[in-house]
This record gives C-alpha cells, sequence and structure tokens, in this order.
C-alpha cells in the first residue's frame, strides 16, 4: 500500500495515535488545546497525502534537490508550505508547532510500518522521502513565517521604545532649560542685592554681619555652578557646535595654574603640570578641551583630602595626544569606572554633601572630547586614586 492511500484510509487511527502521544507529553500544569492541534494534523495529513500523489513542481524538486527551505519573502510552493504559512498565522506556538509535525512524523510511520503491507521497493523509499520532505518544509515556511512576525513584532517595538526615549530626553531638555533659568533670574537679583549690602550701600556693616554676607556668597557661587552645570548639560545633549583648529599642548594647559592654583592651595592639596609634549600639535576646540581640563581638574579637587595632590601629565600614541589628570583620592571600584560618566550619577552621597557637585561635570567633559573626535576613559584602584585620560587627535609629525 502507498503511503498516501494507508494516510487517506487510516487518518483516524493516525491522529488518535498523535492525540494519545500529545497527551502523554504535555509537561504538568501546562494546558495544551489538543483538539485544536488534532484539527490541525488532520488538515496537514490530508495536503501531504495530495501532495504525495502530485508531480513535484520543477522549482520545488531544485530546490529540495540543493536542501534549501522556502524563503520568508516567496509564496508556499506546495500544498503543505501552504498549510505551515497559514499555521504561522494561528494561535499556535512555535514549540507546539515543532512537537506536532515531529509527533505526526513518528505516529505516520510507525503506523504505516505495524500494519505490514509496506513493500521494500524504491517507490516506498520515495514515499518515505516525500513525506519527510513535505513535513520539512511545511515546518519550515511555519518557522519562516514566525521569524518574519517576530521581526516585525521587534521593529515595531524598537520604533516605539525610540520614540518614547527620544519623548522622554525633549522633556528633560525642556524641564532643566525652564528651571535653570527660572533659578538664575531670582539668583541674580539676589547676587546683586547682597553685593550692595557689601558694599555698604545701605549703610555700614558689623563685622558679624559680614561674615554672613560672605556665607551668603559662597552659597550664591556654589548655586551658580550648579545652574551653569545642568545649562551646560542640556546644550551638550542637543546641538553643540565645534570651532576645531590646530593647537599645542602647550596652548592648551596655558593659564590652568592661574585658575586652579587658588583652588588647590585652599584645599591644601598640591597641583602640579608635568607637559613634556615636544611641540606636538593637536586638532581640537580650544575652549572646549580647556573645558574639559578644568571640569577634571576640579574634580580631582574637590575629592582629593588635604595633604594630597593632582597633577596632569601628558603621553602620545601616533594618533593621539593624551593629557591625564591624576589625583590621590579614594578611588573609584572597578565595576562603577563607567557609571561615573553617566548624568547625575554621585557614587557617595556622603562626599557630595560634604564638598558640593550634581554628578554633570565627567558627563559634559565625555560628551564634549568625543565631539572633538577623542575619548575620555578612567582607571582607578581604590584607596590609591585615580587617572583620567582625555585622548584627543593629534596632527601627523610631517604637520607640525
Amino acid at each position: 500500500m502507498r503511503l498516501s492511500e494507508f494516510i487517506t484510509e487510516n487518518l483516524e487511527a493516525i491522529l488518535q495515535e498523535f492525540e494519545d502521544f500529545a497527551r502523554s507529553h504535555t509537561k504538568a500544569g501546562e494546558t495544551m488545546d489538543v483538539v485544536a492541534l488534532r484539527d490541525d494534523a488532520a488538515g496537514i495529513l490530508g495536503v501531504i497525502a495530495l501532495d504525495l500523489l502530485k508531480p513535484q513542481t520543477p522549482h520545488a524538486q531544485k530546490r529540495k534537490a540543493k536542501g534549501d527551505a522556502p524563503s520568508p519573502l516567496s509564496d508556499p510552493d506546495t500544498p503543505a508550505e501552504q498549510h505551515g504559512a497559514e499555521r504561522a498565522t494561528s494561535a499556535f506556538s512555535l514549540e507546539e508547532t515543532v512537537s506536532e509535525y515531529r509527533a505526526l512524523r513518528a505516529s505516520v510511520l510507525r503506523l504505516w510500518i505495524a500494519a505490514g503491507d509496506v513493500e521494500a521497493d524504491v517507490a516506498t523509499l520515495r514515499d518515505i522521502i516525500r513525506f519527510d520532505e513535505a513535513i520539512d518544509q511545511a515546518l519550515a515556511e511555519s518557522m519562516n513565517r514566525y521569524s518574519l512576525e517576530l521581526e516585525r513584532v521587534l521593529e515595531e517595538r524598537l520604533a516605539e521604545d525610540q520614540r518614547v526615549e527620544e519623548g522622554v530626553a525633549r522633556v528633560k531638555a525642556d524641564f532643566l532649560r525652564v528651571v535653570s533659568h527660572e533659578l538664575r533670574t531670582p539668583l541674580n537679583a539676589i547676587t546683586g542685592y547682597s553685593s550692595l549690602l557689601r558694599m555698604g550701600i545701605s549703610g555700614p556693616t558689623t563685622p558679624a554681619q559680614e561674615e554672613v554676607l560672605g556665607r551668603m556668597k559662597q552659597a550664591e557661587e556654589h548655586l551658580l555652578g550648579v545652574i551653569e552645570g545642568i545649562l551646560d548639560f542640556q546644550g551638550t545633549s542637543t546641538a553643540t557646535t565645534y570651532e576645531m583648529a590646530e593647537s599645542s599642548v602647550e596652548a592648551v594647559v596655558a593659564a590652568l595654574h592661574s585658575i586652579v592654583d587658588p583652588t588647590a592651595s585652599a584645599q591644601g592639596v598640591d597641583f602640579a603640570i608635568d607637559i613634556r609634549a615636544n611641540g606636538a600639535r593637536l586638532w581640537v576646540d580650544l575652549t572646549k578641551v580647556r573645558q574639559v581640563l578644568l571640569n577634571l581638574v576640579s574634580n580631582a579637587l574637590r575629592f582629593t583630602p588635604r595633604g594630597g595632590r593632582v597633577w596632569l601629565d601628558y603621553v602620545e600614541t601616533p594618533e593621539h595626544a593624551c593629557l591625564r589628570v591624576h589625583d590621590t583620592g579614594p578611588g573609584i571600584p572597578g565595576d562603577k569606572l563607567e557609571a561615573v560618566f553617566e548624568p547625575f550619577v554621585q557614587l557617595d552621597m556622603r562626599l557630595t554633601r560634604e564638598r558640593g557637585g550634581i554628578g554633570l561635570g565627567l558627563s559634559i567633559s565625555r560628551q564634549l572630547t568625543q565631539g572633538m573626535g577623542g575619548s575620555l576613559t578612567a582607571e582607578s584602584e581604590v584607596g590609591r586614586g585615580s587617572v583620567f585620560t582625555v585622548a584627543l587627535p593629534r596632527l601627523p609629525t610631517e604637520v607640525r
């Protein structure tokens, strides 16, 4: 008996065998619609029986001879493939589909051989091969359709996530800009009035009042620094323009001493610049690279205890000039080195409360450095200090 005839005449027995198999292999606690699976199995067996009776199309013969699966973008070529494509649009999972087709293969072949009416000839072998091919092609078509649907869902989710992310970023940027400007307006008035008081415009002040006004000035400067930091961050997060030009390493660090020395002295921290650049030339925005270095040095001074040391040195590679800011501060755990570059991140809130800052300096510095074609990285050892390296594009020797 040919396999197609066996399937047609013994369809009910095959489906019962398949149903028993499905029930026995259902895991505890799982719910499986065996009736729906049985109906679907009847459909695939019906089209396979027809497929076995019909000659294969030249296209299908060629593709199957090469062992190719149907293309996800092509129309199904055989009835079995058509069934696989339709099944992928139903409520079945991919796992159920794979299990069903494998169970069907086993049920059909076991019952056919058990019937004892199988001739060991070329025609029988061809029937088995065609049957295997039909099952494989139906499964391959289902998997292709599942894959296309999964890609579609993922693309939709990614697009939605991107829209949400962009919307949140815009809201954050608008919020920071509005709040910063709203804070700076009354702060300017407070600063102006306190300056008039210190100047004696409203009459002479007592030593106690001078002390209070001095503390007010410090608080004003701190708050102004926070606001400027937020505005800087908001600016670097949107469109930032760079005025790139050739510059020397010495020009980049010029005047850093005069800006930093008063702060370093007041905090009891030794600050030094040890630069031997041999005339190396950079391609940078001079104002922005100075801002980056000032941010890094100020940050190092803030977290280096009295009696410690902060210094700036220079090394180079064939393509980059590397300015490194060292400190003898508390150091940063290895698993937190990247986190310090995230906006508003503070690793130790106790130190932050004591020494100020809102966690924007490193984030702004990295964005500015990357905008100039460079990179900002950190190395650190807890208890021994940190090194922040600004790697900037270096002009070739022949251009010097």
